[in-house]
């Protein structure tokens, strides 16, 4: 069981009710300065491992990520709960680098991103040698060993500065390693009888299928056939070329007009490529088509397929492409597409190893050749053996693998003893949470007519602070003020960050500066607000309090969206009931009830008497008196 100290820090900093598997172990390793090597699945939870005890210890903490984008994510989500962060990179202006600078020489005290390509330069290599962090965190630590399926030569050197800044506790965190590049990072790093902590790799919420084609039109039109079928959330679809990426993205816009189609590679210019990026993650139904430059970082939780329109080289390219569907936890489908010219762009890709790079030493070309293609390999006999798909995939990270009973993949469902139909969700946004969703959507549009505010305004406005900027920018009398007073500030912050990954509300940096995002419903948060779209799947569980027994806050006026079919037939019933009870205590209908307060039991349809009374406007008297037979108008 975890400490109740560190459970109230990962309450109080960061609104998370307990811990996920093997965070509390990362997290205390940490906190007793050992060395940890962390590997966590996709979505696992791999940034609160370090982020907590480098806040609840203090001092300085070194975190080396590989993209600029995750980087500035991360730094903003802590911001936004008032948690110290920094970051140098080259989307700074000269002067913002400074300051960062400065804070760092004067001592601060938090968590401090770069990049592996920043970490080398001149300029930092000086700054880190006046440095003294108390952690060094090296994220996506697969990049740094060279049998990594994403080796970058610039993380083969983390290890050297490690070294020169004395060696503090280290953490390597990444989704995707085997036995060997787990064996590999903490040679390279050189870590020092480091905690392992390997949650295993197990996504039994993703469908994993493969399917191979003789001709390239009939992989065209099963893949336009899974795209249409997948109507409800995003998708990802990775090919090989970024010649393949215009060639679909061209005939998929085509023939579905009405869907949001995006392109994205390295050919195209920063730019276009962060806009791209910007208009998926904002979107709620968008279909990106990219090469591997997409994905790293990516955090969308509600991408329900990821499809494979090429066969990629490695089995750890497919896992961690593949898993970036279904992070909500909810059914997701990861379909492998491939037919024989799949296998010579990658033998092309192999046959081109070492002229990439600059490599001279042909006996190391060589080895690395004959490494890709056996990796190549490993691929090639997963899609073809007819063996359950999750237990190949466990088998060969070196996972201890179990009896599968309840596996999707293709190959179960062929067999009879295994098949069984994809799992439903187990969860659903309930009637409550859609309703403050939607009044949460509301507040953002509410206030954007008064100005545009960023996660910390509209969490005071939600909260119902009373401060003075709330005042004297008159968000105090929205009528959705207050909506959640209920709830903890950092629980607030938490769910503003949900609307965002799920595309319901995006980011903004007004004239582009840096760091003050303001907030905006898309086209999607809209429609969800009016009550035409449903809400993501993703959001269920927003409020974990919804339902208990604090009474739900449900001061706000109802507008016209609040009521869903379900609720209005309730309260039609209701107010027959209030009718009928009113008549035969001689009373008018409105000392019975008020029509605000029937609203509000229709909305949350309580089960039982003590449901009942938890709602505002229903005291002991009138629980007593008239109780039962509200609850039997809403059975009837």
């Amino acid at each position: 069981m975890p400490s109740p100290d560190l459970v109230q820090q990962l309450q109080q900093l960061f609104g998370i009710e307990s811990f996920r598997p093997g965070q509390q172990q990362a997290v205390e390793s940490i906190l007793n300065s050992k060395d940890v090597l962390c590997v966590m699945p996709t979505g696992a939870g791999k940034s609160l491992c370090y982020q907590l005890p480098a806040l609840i210890q203090g001092g300085l903490t070194i975190v080396v990520s590989p993209l600029i984008s995750l980087m500035e994510d991360q730094v903003q989500q802590l911001r936004d709960r008032n948690l110290p962060a920094l970051l140098l990179n080259s989307s700074l202006e000269a002067r913002a680098q400074r300051e960062v600078i400065t804070a760092l020489k004067n001592g601060f005290s938090g968590l401090f991103y770069l990049s592996p390509e920043r970490l080398f330069m001149p300029t930092t290599h000086a700054l880190l040698n006046s440095l003294k962090p108390k952690l060094l965190v090296v994220d996506e630590a697969h990049c740094v060993s060279i049998w990594g399926h994403d080796f970058r030569p610039e993380y083969s050197r983390i290890g050297q500065v490690r070294q020169a800044l004395a060696s503090p506790p280290t953490i390597a965190l990444t989704a995707t390693a085997t036995p060997e590049v787990r064996a590999d990072i903490v040679h390279q790093l050189r870590l020092s009888d480091p905690a392992t902590i390997i949650t295993g790799f197990d996504r039994p919420n993703l469908s994993y299928q493969c399917r191979s084609f003789s001709r390239p039109q009939s992989k065209d039109e099963e893949l336009l056939r899974i795209v249409r079928a997948s109507t409800s959330g995003s998708g990802v679809i990775y090919c090989s070329t970024r010649k393949n990426v215009e060639t679909l993205a061209a005939s998929l816009s085509a023939a579905l007009p009405k869907r949001s189609i995006i392109a994205y590679h390295a050919g195209m210019n920063a730019l276009t490529r962060n806009k791209n990026q910007e208009s998926f993650m904002q979107s709620a139904s968008a279909v990106v088509i990219a090469t591997n430059a997409f994905g790293m970082g990516i955090n969308k939780p509600d991408i329900r397929f990821v499809i494979h329109n090429n066969i990629p080289g490695t089995l750890e390219s497919y896992y961690q492409e593949a898993g970036r569907a279904g992070r909500d936890g909810l059914p997701a489908v990861c379909t492998l597409l491939f037919s024989e010219d799949d296998l010579k762009t990658q033998s092309f890709f192999i046959r081109n190893i070492g002229g990439q790079n600059g490599e001279s030493d042909p006996a190391h070309i060589a080895q690395l050749r004959d490494r890709a293609q056996k990796k190549l390999d490993s691929l090639v006999r997963y899609t073809v053996l007819l063996q359950c798909r999750r237990k190949q995939i466990q088998e060969y990270f070196g996972d201890n693998v179990t009896n599968i009973s309840d596996c999707t993949c293709d190959n179960c469902q062929r067999d009879p003893l295994k098949s069984r139909k994809p799992a439903a969700p187990k969860v659903a946004v309930s009637e409550h949470e859609t309703l403050l969703i939607r009044k949460m959507l509301a507040t953002i549009a509410r206030s954007e007519r008064k100005g545009p505010f960023g996660v910390t305004v509209l969490s005071e406005v939600l909260a119902g602070s009373k401060s003075e900027n709330i005042r004297r920018s008159e968000l105090d009398t929205i009528p959705t003020f207050g909506l959640l007073n209920d709830y903890r500030s950092i629980q607030i912050v938490a769910a503003l960050h949900r609307l965002i990954s799920t595309g319901l509300a995006e980011r903004r940096d007004p004239n582009g500066v840096k760091f003050r995002p303001v907030i905006h419903l898309t086209g999607a948060g809209i429609a969800v607000m009016k009550g035409l779209e449903q809400v993501p799947l993703g959001l269920a569980g927003l409020f974990p309090h919804a339902g208990s027994t604090k009474k739900a806050n449900t001061d706000s006026p109802l507008t016209e969206f609040d009521l869903s079919p379900e609720a209005k037939l309730r309260f039609d019933q209701l107010r027959a009931a209030r009718t009928e009870l009113a008549r035969e205590k001689s009373l008018p209908a409105f000392v019975i009830m008020h029509d605000s307060t029937l609203r509000r039991i229709a909305q949350l349809a309580p089960a039982d008497l003590i449901a009942l009374g938890q709602i505002k406007g229903i005291g002991e008297k009138k629980l007593k008196l008239y109780g039962e037979a509200l609850l039997r108008a809403m059975r009837d």
